[in-house]
């Protein structure tokens, strides 16, 4: 671990496998499905599924063994035919959603990826970080709070993580300045809130709630695709857990093998094909294999 930096109580260090590898949640040959996590992703509008089928698809290929898709009855017949393996259950509102979460065994749950900035969302991304301990949130679940943050900044903990791109990332938090380095501004945002964080960029920024920074130079400019976050953000929820990695890892984790993926793919590269390169790079990484 090469310290990069180590000021004000920042630990800024290189993001590389040496950090995260001896907690990678391995499928074990005593394991099931359920043993290897169970997790949810609240899916997108009727027009935006292909987030949710991406970051689904992802989470599953990575290594849980169920991911269970929170449908409407406008979604659940597309997401039955274009996504047979995963789980479904129909949910209308937040009524319904309240009981889904009190029985169901939750490992962790992803929200955003074409969900929608409506009123609807914020109050259903409320309830998720309050109830669920493990949440990774993205996209329209983080700027559906643009105007109300003072709801937004209690709910985010040390077992929540955020993954915003830089102008999510400004609506999230509007009083830092454009103008500063993106490492100072995720300082910048770890004195408002107590929480994990991506800043995802050509360098992501991965910060953890009690202020170590690791900064991911394993990457590739092709990640820079519609579809690429959505396909990121499963590997988090999938990494995440009671018996898996702490937020703060699996981000570091996610955003090293994604970059690894991308940069063996080379040019040209689309979100379904980081998917399709899964198994090669969980190869790759199990025997330290890596992508120059």
């Amino acid at each position: 671990m090469s310290v990069m930096q180590n000021a004000h109580r920042y630990k800024v260090v290189k993001n590389s496998p040496s950090l995260w590898i001896k907690t990678f949640p391995w499928k074990k040959i005593s394991g099931h499905k359920y043993s290897r996590g169970r997790v949810v992703v609240y899916g997108g509008k009727k027009e935006l599924i292909g987030a949710t089928i991406l970051s689904s698809l992802a989470a599953l290929k990575i290594g849980t063994g169920s991911v269970k898709i929170i449908c409407t009855k406008d979604t659940i017949h597309t997401y039955s035919v274009k996504f047979p393996s995963a789980l479904k259950v129909k949910i209308n509102n937040i009524n319904e959603l309240k009981k889904f979460i009190k029985k169901e065994k939750i490992t962790s749950i992803l929200i955003g990826p074409g969900a929608g900035t409506n009123r609807k969302i914020k109050e259903i991304t409320k309830l998720i970080l309050k109830k669920i301990k493990y949440v990774v949130l993205d996209a329209d679940a983080l700027t559906c709070f643009r105007n109300d943050l003072k709801s937004l900044y209690p709910l985010l903990d040390k077992n929540k993580i955020i993954t915003p791109h830089i102008e999510e990332f400004h609506q999230i938090f509007p009083k830092i300045k454009k103008n500063i380095l993106n490492i100072d501004k995720i300082k910048e945002a770890s004195k408002l809130i107590k929480s994990n964080i991506i800043l995802k960029g050509p360098k992501s920024i991965i910060l953890s709630y009690d202020k170590k920074i690791v900064v991911n130079y394993h990457s590739s400019p092709e990640l820079a695709v519609i579809g690429s976050g959505d396909v990121l953000s499963g590997f988090i929820v999938s990494m995440i857990g009671e018996k898996k990695m702490s937020p703060f890892l699996a981000g570091c984790a996610a955003t090293w093998l994604h970059g690894d993926i991308a940069k063996k793919y080379g040019r040209g590269l689309i979100s379904e094909d980081i998917i399709k390169g899964i198994p090669a790079g969980l190869k790759r990484l199990k025997y330290g294999k890596f992508t120059k």
